[in-house]
């Protein structure tokens, strides 16, 4: 069949499974019994995970860190990030409207209401989730988009958590597995990186004895704030900090949009490669 859609975005009953000739790559999971959507499994080229739920040696107090998933701490003071905390929302999944295979690419558009404690809707989101495969090395890119239109007059406060979460393998970490996270500036590991503004940030490490995997996370310039401070542990957790020094506001009228691509890559980081893939990025 001409134009044959090697990559394809399969409905499950509580997920869409992003697939390449039939194998696993990323599952984006909207459990109506959750507290949001989320990326889960993301396999690397290596075809073994690199992402994962909780953190390695703290899984309960961490069990909101699913894998690769978009939050915020303070949103008019509901807590969108903590999943155990009093005053916690939910981001509550309604629909998937369209999904797209192409020959290397595939991506979905979902809607999800962000909802506080009382039932009340807070925000509207429409998010896209795309993926784009690179038959020759088996990398691939994941790209997120996501608007977010105010119900309410809406405050996001001052956080270090907001709006995207990574969680890495457990082998990939520094700690665990002696593996690396470096940035645009040429800066490495928790020590140096945190609350460090940057372009981008990478985590590299082993996925097998004798193999490397990692995830270079680009940052858009109409984000806000950009480039973001990052909030990085060597344990294994990446996220960009768009709101670390000051919150912001949006009326019934305004919304905002933030874009992210999240390069899923074999062997060890390569920062001039980063560098020109920052800049394809940043021409869209």
């Amino acid at each position: 069949m001409k134009g044959f859609p090697l990559i394809q975005a399969v409905p499950h009953p509580d997920k869409v499974l992003f697939t390449f000739n039939g194998e696993e790559l990323v599952g984006y999971v909207f459990n109506p019994f959750g507290s949001r959507p989320f990326l889960f499994p993301v396999v690397g080229p290596s075809g073994r995970y690199v992402t994962r739920i909780g953190h390695p040696h703290d899984p309960h107090g961490h069990n909101h860190h699913l894998s690769i998933w978009l939050g915020h701490q303070k949103v008019n003071g509901v807590n969108f990030w903590e999943q155990n905390s009093p005053d916690a929302g939910k981001q509550v999944h309604r629909y998937v409207s369209e999904i797209f295979d192409g020959g290397l690419m595939s991506f979905l558009t979902a809607h999800v209401d962000w909802v506080n404690s009382d039932g009340d809707v807070v925000l509207r989101e429409t998010r896209t989730v795309g993926v784009e495969f690179m038959a020759d090395t088996r990398e691939f890119f994941i790209d997120l988009e996501h608007e977010f239109i105010p119900s309410v007059e809406l405050t996001f406060g001052e956080t270090p958590f907001g709006f995207l979460g990574v969680r890495v393998a457990k082998t990939m970490t520094v700690n665990d597995g002696g593996g690396a996270i470096i940035n645009s500036e040429g800066m490495r590991n928790e020590e140096e990186i945190f609350w460090k503004r940057a372009e981008w940030c990478d985590y590299s490490g082993p996925i097998s004895p004798d193999e490397w995997n990692g995830l270079t996370l680009f940052d858009h310039p109409d984000n806000p704030d950009h480039p973001p401070h990052w909030h990085v542990r060597n344990d294994g957790w990446m996220c960009p900090s768009h709101f670390l020094k000051k919150g912001m506001k949006l009326g019934t009228k305004e919304s905002l949009k933030v874009k992210y691509r999240i390069f899923v890559h074999s062997g060890k980081a390569d920062p001039d490669r980063f560098a020109d893939l920052f800049e394809e990025f940043r021409q869209e």
